[in-house]
């Protein structure tokens, strides 16, 4: 099964402005529900904006965005992410085009280049590219880097750059041979669960009993 979801990122240059600080990732969750995908943590110019960290920046900046792909469906299918690049907006062609993107993808603790070229471009990522194959729980991190020129000229103050990546899925079944995918229901502690639920049965059942003796008690002191 296929599923394509457009994802729009948002950039934004404000030249006039002192640079915030922030800290949040981007991330790309496969929930498997319908095909679904929930992106986070979006923003006020996109709900599906990956990138806090490309907010108010100043020329001569170099900025790294973290982005965490996740496969958040369950144990019975294992799934293969997929990326491209549609390119900048007619409107966002020219402001994109002065920046430098990379997007990096980490392997065996080396960081494989995946996409190096102008923002409005769609180079690498023209063509759809494999994330890799991820099993219930598992995640693939990128690294994307904006660079901006120190020559950015002021005509593109307060400029928003839109770009639209694509993500798809394809699903397949589990294999006998496949690693055991993590487990990530709620049944890892059903033993404490289980001596917990019998503690609170006896507890009630000494309650009751005990009540009932009470009942008894006062019931032979009024006949007395």
């Amino acid at each position: 099964m296929k599923k394509i979801i457009t994802l729009l990122t948002v950039l934004v240059l404000v030249l006039s402005s002192v640079l915030p600080v922030y800290a949040a990732d981007g991330k790309v969750t496969y929930s498997g529900n319908a095909g679904n995908f929930v992106f986070e943590p979006g923003s006020e110019h996109s709900l599906t904006d990956l990138f806090p960290n490309f907010k108010g920046i100043m020329p001569g900046d170099t900025l790294t965005q973290k982005i965490t792909v996740k496969n958040d469906a369950d144990n019975k299918v294992k799934v293969k992410i997929y990326i491209r690049s549609l390119g900048a907006h007619e409107d966002s062609v020219e402001f994109l085009s002065q920046l430098g993107l990379k997007v990096s993808k980490s392997e065996e603790n080396e960081m494989a280049y995946m996409f190096d070229a102008a923002a409005n471009e769609t180079a690498q990522l023209t063509d759809w590219v494999c994330l890799g194959t991820l099993y219930s729980g598992g995640e693939v991190n990128l690294d994307v880097t904006l660079n901006v020129p120190t020559s950015l000229d002021n005509e593109f103050q307060n400029k928003i750059g839109y770009l639209d990546w694509e993500f798809m899925i394809e699903e397949f079944p589990i294999e006998e041979g496949d690693p055991k995918p993590p487990q990530t229901g709620d049944n890892s502690n059903m033993g404490l669960w289980f001596a917990l639920m019998i503690s609170s049965l006896a507890m009630l059942i000494v309650l009751l009993v005990w009540r009932k003796k009470d009942k008894e008690d006062e019931e032979s002191a009024v006949k007395r």
